[in-house]
Order: C-alpha cells, then structure tokens, then sequence
C-alpha cells in the first residue's frame, strides 16, 4: 500500500480536538491482528515538535495533514476557537463567584482599612491575568495528565476492521443518512437505562447519563469531520454538507459505525479536557454499558451490506 507521508516528513497531526506539529519517525501498515490503536492500515509514528519523546505514538493516516497553508489555517482556526471556549468559560465561572463576593463585600468593611475600589480593581487585575495564563497553557496541562484507556469489546472490533474494508480496500460507503442516527442510538440507550432501572423516579444517575450521553453527541458533532472520516469518505461527507445546507447536525445523517470510531479516538480527546479522575471513570464505566448494549443490538444498529461507489466518485476521492 502507498503511504500518503514519508518518513522525515514535517506534518500537523491532530491530539485530541486541536492540530500540533510533528514529524513522521516511521510507517507501517496494520492488519486486524497488529493493530493497537483499534483501527488497521497506514499508520505513522510522529513525534510532536518540543515535546518529549516519550509522547511519541502511532497514529492512523486520518489523524495526519499536510503542513501547508490550509493545514497551518486550520490549526491556528482550532487553537482560537479553544482558547475562546476556555476563555469563556473561566469569566462565567468567576462572574458567578465575583457576584458571591460583591454580596459579602456589602455586609463587610475592607480589610485592615484599604478602601474597597483599590481592593477590587487589584483583585480584578490579577484574576485577569490568572485566567488568561490558564487559557494558554493548554499544551503544558496536557503533558501532564495521564494516560485515558477505553477498552473496545473484540465483537465491536472486528466491525471496526470490516468497516475499514470496506472503506478503504473495497471502494464502499456507508449509507447516508443513516438510520437509526447518533442522536436516535443515544436516545434509546438512554430510554432502555430508565426502563432497566426499578426505581422510575428521576435520580441522578439520569442527571449524570443526560450528561454523558449529551456530551457524546457534543464530540461526535465537533469531530467528525476532522477526525472520523477516512480519506474516501470526505467527497461523500462535503455533498452530504451541501444537500443538508449544513442545517443538519452530523449526529442526525451518521451512525453507529462512525460512533464507535469515536469511540476509539476518545481518549486523546478526554486528555485535552479538565476532567478528573473520578469523572474519567464514570465516563469509562458509562461508555462500557453503552457498548454492551450496542453489542446486543449489532444486526439492528450497524449496516448490514456498504453501498458501491462510482468510477466517477472513486476518482473525486483520490484527487
């Protein structure tokens, strides 16, 4: 098989949502029996530029992008939505705690006498610069995190391994829009929770599954197209754009077979969060149910038989 990148060279890969740049240290090509990242093909071993090396890793070709112009927009595109997102969220969190803190200044005098508005304006200057330290420290909390494992079942490994078959050796697709979609699986692994459980009552375990399952649906949108998507499928992927006007979340067009991808890519998108341990876990066990279940409805939830593609398709895809 031809691969798409040689070794020595300079490439953006992406590491969870964002695009970092690295060079390609090796290639190989795993079938269903070698494969440790849960996908089979081209793979590459990059290290990331000004990291250590012991963060090296195989990665699969769509994970990779060429180090141009389009690659470099959409790395930087990414880093500022991020930093924004960050942003955003630390200034409502301190708003909330700022409007705690007025109340108890008005029932209080200023410490040791110093007048409240200096106070204030020193207190307010140093937050801003504590949350804007923290919104660009995103690559230096990463390396510090641990290592976030999800155990795929071997029963939906192999699907994963008939699913890159049929995409990337037999010219096939998957059937667009699928039914039933992301959101209609999630809605009714959330529905079959509620009936398995005796207590009918609203507890917060449904608070907590509403949680989880609601941010699933969050990562598949965001992700899809930059992160589940073989090479041969992203023609497919811009018509369905095009036909939808981008009205339509990709959650409502793709189904369990781009799920379970996600899955895969999971853990490296789990590292660039601020989630802790005991969340992580949670996380794990809530995924390892949502996988039974969809184990235990294989033959109803993924395609049974990939639709064939034209000459003409084959030739747009590999343009």
């Amino acid at each position: 098989m031809a691969f798409n990148y040689t070794q020595k060279e300079n490439v953006l890969c992406f590491h969870g949502p964002l695009i970092y740049e690295a060079q390609v240290l090796d290639t190989v090509e795993w079938d269903a029996k070698e494969t440790k990242s849960g996908v089979v093909g081209p793979h590459y071993r990059v290290h990331y530029k000004g990291w250590r090396k012991s963060w090296d890793e195989w990665v699969p070709e769509t994970r990779l992008m060429k180090d141009d112009k389009a690659g470099r927009d959409k790395q930087k595109r990414l880093r500022e939505e991020a930093i924004a997102a960050q942003t955003a969220a630390k200034l409502a969190k301190s708003g909330a705690t700022e409007k705690a803190s007025s109340r108890s200044d008005a029932a209080s005098p200023a410490p040791n006498g110093t007048d409240k508005g200096k106070a204030a304006v020193k207190q307010d200057t140093k937050g801003k610069k504590r949350t804007r330290g923290e919104a660009f420290d995103t690559e230096e909390q990463y390396l510090k995190r641990p290592e976030v494992k999800i155990p795929i079942p071997d029963v939906l490994r192999v699907k994963l391994v008939d699913d890159w078959e049929a995409v990337t050796k037999n010219n096939q697709l998957v059937t667009l829009p699928r039914t039933p979609n992301v959101k209609e699986i999630i809605e009714e692994y959330k529905e079959y929770c509620k009936k398995k459980r005796a207590d009918k009552k609203a507890t917060r375990a449904d608070a907590l599954l509403e949680e989880i399952m609601a941010g699933l649906v969050v990562y598949f949108d965001k992700c899809l197209g930059n992160n589940l998507l073989y090479r041969f499928e992203r023609a497919q992927y811009v018509n369905m754009r095009k036909e939808t006007k981008e009205e339509k979340a990709m959650s409502e067009i793709y189904g369990a077979e781009h799920l379970l991808r996600l899955f895969v890519n999971l853990p490296s998108f789990i590292a660039h969060t601020n989630m802790d341990t005991e969340s992580i876990n949670l996380l794990r066990d809530h995924l390892a149910e949502f996988m039974k279940w969809m184990i235990k409805e294989l033959d109803r939830l993924f395609q049974k038989e990939y639709e064939n593609t034209t000459t003409q398709y084959q030739n747009l895809s590999r343009a």
